[in-house]
């Protein structure tokens, strides 16, 4: 019985560091957005970059919405293409609904198909019943289906964790999140997706004010900030969700990362503001390369550090475009 609680001794004191140091072992993920863009010009050049995220050896990658161009056809046949290519990362790759995907396939040059059909067909094919992330190693999500049935139909809302760090994905796009005042059917959409929106974010934020959790790390695809007037929404399709980010960074106190595409310009910065004007500085937004930028952005973290997520660009040499050539045809 002696040597038995010796060993149990032992064994606590060896065992006991080892999962604190799996716990706040230091690990990285890409995040990319708004690639391909410009087919088939671009199909070689998301091949550099599915190359070279497979050398990086990330934990994961997030892709914030927009597989192809605006003014690219939503037939049946682009979405398969796109999910064949998002598969052949070697690691687990999360992907969040763009606009291009389904919200702007209305116009001509997208085909003029109904919106909401295009969305159905966005679930169907990137989204399962099993929860899961796509990529050749699978990781295992939370959906809002399981945690609010009430809003069962938003399989593409998930979560997971990692180093005590809480990640969740937000399904706002671009073109004024759908929100189309003169088309019934399009706010319709808009408004029930964003009170599953705004559900899905107060979720996000009641599970990283848990003590478990050093930081919580958001993702969608569209731009909801002004670029004139600090903290304010771009349109009236982020007015609810914009107020509610603000409100929720400033109770939650730890730091606060808001990945997005949609413009096409990578930045890192802190554009939230209390009501008195001041800064929030838990909170940054890093918006990813795309359009003719086919770069990545490598984020490192350190569950350690008070500030655990750095992120710095990955830049792909072989995707490295002249200058003085003039851009490609958005066709």
């Amino acid at each position: 019985m002696r040597h038995f609680r010796l060993f149990l001794c032992l064994f606590a004191t060896c065992s006991s560091p080892l999962l604190a140091v799996e716990d706040t072992a230091p690990f990285d993920f890409l995040v990319m957005g708004c690639m391909p863009y410009y087919m088939p010009h671009d199909e070689a050049r998301f091949q550099n970059v599915i190359a070279a995220a497979n050398a990086a050896r990330p934990a994961f990658s997030v892709h914030c919405g927009d597989t192809k161009s605006g003014q690219k056809p939503c037939d049946d046949a682009v979405y398969p293409k796109i999910l064949g290519w998002f598969n052949q990362f070697e690691h687990p790759f999360i992907y969040v609904p763009g606009d291009n995907e389904w919200t702007d396939c209305h116009t001509m040059p997208a085909g003029a198909f109904d919106p909401v059909d295009r969305l159905g067909v966005v679930r169907r094919i990137f989204f399962s019943a099993e929860h899961q992330s796509l990529g050749k190693s699978r990781l295992p999500l939370t959906c809002q289906s399981t945690v609010q049935p009430e809003f069962a139909t938003y399989i593409e809302h998930n979560r997971w964790s990692r180093g005590g760090i809480l990640f969740a994905t937000l399904h706002v796009v671009g073109s004024n999140n759908n929100a189309r005042e003169n088309n019934k059917a399009a706010m319709t959409e808009f408004l029930e997706r964003d009170k599953a929106v705004l559900a899905w974010m107060q979720s996000a934020f009641e599970e990283a004010s848990k003590a478990e959790f050093r930081a919580l790390a958001l993702f969608m695809q569209a731009n909801p900030l002004s670029e004139t007037q600090r903290s304010e929404p771009r349109g009236t399709g982020f007015a609810n969700v914009v107020p509610a980010l603000r409100r929720s960074v400033q109770a939650l106190r730890k730091p606060v990362y808001l990945f997005h595409a949609d413009s096409h310009y990578f930045r890192i910065d802190k554009p939230l503001t209390s009501a008195t004007g001041r800064t929030l500085e838990n909170f940054t937004r890093i918006e990813t390369f795309g359009g003719m930028n086919l770069h990545l952005i490598q984020v490192k973290v350190d569950p350690a550090n008070s500030e655990p997520l750095v992120a710095c660009p990955l830049m792909i040499p072989a995707n490295k475009v002249d200058p003085n050539l003039p851009p490609p045809s958005r066709k």
